[in-house]
């Protein structure tokens, strides 16, 4: 049968007669008691033969734990050291205690199973929402826990050797049973994701930059004057995307990796498109096809342990294709497909607008029509009066402005869209980082449009919206 966890017990000196050993899973709790000859479960006898000190106590305490619990574990003992390991899926070993009077003494490792982090086993964690982190206590005599967090990008396997923060917290009491940590206003600050585009071919893979994506690991380990207790310790990718409330604790990424959430939407002739995925190894390979194959491409994934491989974008210029109607996005081998309906805007310029997701992924939404732009102006104001051998000059400002700042503010419609994106001028409203995609280049804009109304075919027949935005910055330069 499998093994899932192990604790090697050493023991340094003998055991004698009334010494005890306690030991913690999840599925017991037991204390075994040295006496001259066992005559009773949990019982182990005290004889002390020649040899490596402590080998007799490994030797009957083995035999007394086999007696105990015939089935469900396998112990193996050399010379002083015994291992034991549980055969039961889940099960942990919590913690192991000798008694305040013990002449014998031991050391322990605990071998508690943990996968083995890898791009495809690791939680994928979304920083805007709390992520938390569960640290039972499961003794009464444990007083805190420390916290270590690393969080890196580069190798998944090559964890930083400093700590990027270290927590403690007290437990404020003996019947307090828990803590849940939340990490991600710890993890959160080194996240700075930036869009990336690549358009020099129909279709291309571009990686995430390096502070789109981060690893962490934590670990939490316990204080307790009694108790050997393991350290839990956890790994997760980390990213800038955020959980709705009805989606609970730990909001996580869909299960076809695929980092967006509308499956059919226009785009612009002379636009683009960001196809963002998580490349863990469930996505083996991305068709990218028009219906009569002005585009026909097929992209292979290749995973690594690199943080700028796990998070990437199909990018995709909807220019190459130059009459026919649809381009169709289809990963492999769950066969998700995901429609793009290319218009042809005559009259207005379309504007590609380009957020953050709620799962920490760059899209793209397409506007296109009407855009009216204004230039909105804040001052100070002077006064003063310019009053020189009793008379003032009537050519100078008695109201002079001072400290004028301008901010150039930008309204766009939409047009007719498909009642799918709905979720997308949501995610687009709630985002945090938003750019107009102009002149080949990002710029920086936020969404002045404080509400949002999805409106359905159903209730209003049409659906379009009007976006308010305005540039991120001074429209003259002060910085």
């Amino acid at each position: 049968m499998p093994t899932y966890s192990e604790m090697e017990i050493t023991f340094t000196t003998d055991f004698v007669v009334d010494d005890t050993l306690k030991i913690t899973t999840d599925n017991f709790g037991e204390e075994w008691t040295w006496v001259l000859t066992r005559g009773a479960s949990y019982e182990v006898s005290s004889a002390i033969l020649p040899g490596i000190t402590g080998t007799s106590t490994a030797t009957q305490f083995e035999t007394a734990f086999d007696l105990d619990f015939p089935t469900g574990y396998v112990t193996t003992q050399v010379d002083n050291v015994l291992t034991i390991q549980s055969e039961t899926d889940g099960e942990d070993f919590l913690g192991i205690k000798g008694g305040d009077d013990n002449t014998g003494e031991f050391t322990v490792v605990f071998t508690n199973v943990v996968t083995p982090p890898t791009p495809a086993t690791i939680d994928y964690a979304l920083m805007r929402s709390p992520y938390y982190v569960n640290i039972p206590f499961n003794f009464t005599t444990t007083t805190s826990t420390t916290l270590t967090l690393y969080v890196w990008d580069g190798d998944l396997t090559v964890v930083p050797g400093t700590a990027s923060r270290t927590l403690t917290k007290i437990r404020p009491t003996v019947d307090y049973a828990e803590f849940n940590i939340d990490l991600s206003k710890l993890i959160r600050e080194f996240l700075n994701p930036v869009p990336k585009v690549i358009l020099t071919s129909s279709s291309q893979i571009v990686d995430v930059l390096d502070d789109g994506l981060k690893w962490a690991k934590y670990t939490a380990s316990y204080t307790d004057p009694s108790e050997i207790i393991p350290d839990i310790e956890g790994t997760l990718s980390a990213i800038d995307g955020y959980g709705y409330m009805q989606e609970g604790v730990n909001p996580d990424v869909p299960t076809s990796k695929v980092l967006t959430n509308c499956a059919n939407r226009k785009v612009s002739r002379d636009g683009f498109i960001l196809f963002p995925y998580l490349n863990e190894g469930t996505i083996t390979s991305i068709e990218v096809d028009s219906e009569t194959g002005e585009i026909n491409d097929t992209l292979t994934m290749t995973t690594s342990d690199e943080s700028t491989d796990a998070l990437q974008y199909i990018s995709i210029d909807v220019s190459t294709v130059t009459t026919d109607e649809y381009i169709t996005v289809t990963t492999k081998p769950n066969d998700d497909a995901f429609v793009f309906e290319i218009i042809d805007e005559c009259k207005f310029s379309p504007v590609s607008v380009v957020f953050l997701n709620k799962y920490g992924a760059y899209d793209v939404i397409t506007m296109f029509k009407k855009r009216t732009d204004e230039l909105s102006v804040k001052s100070e104001d002077f006064k003063n009066n310019y009053i020189s051998g009793g008379t003032y000059d009537i050519a100078k400002h008695q109201i002079q402005k001072l400290n004028v700042i301008g901010n150039d503010t930008v309204s766009v419609n939409s047009g007719y869209i498909n009642e799918a994106e709905n979720t997308l001028y949501k995610e687009l409203v709630l985002s945090e980082k938003v750019f107009f995609y102009e002149n080949d280049s990002f710029v920086p804009v936020n969404v002045d449009t404080k509400t949002f109304k999805p409106l359905t075919r159903t209730n209003d027949r049409l659906v379009k919206y009007n976006i308010d935005f305005s540039y991120a910055y001074n429209t003259i330069n002060n910085i």
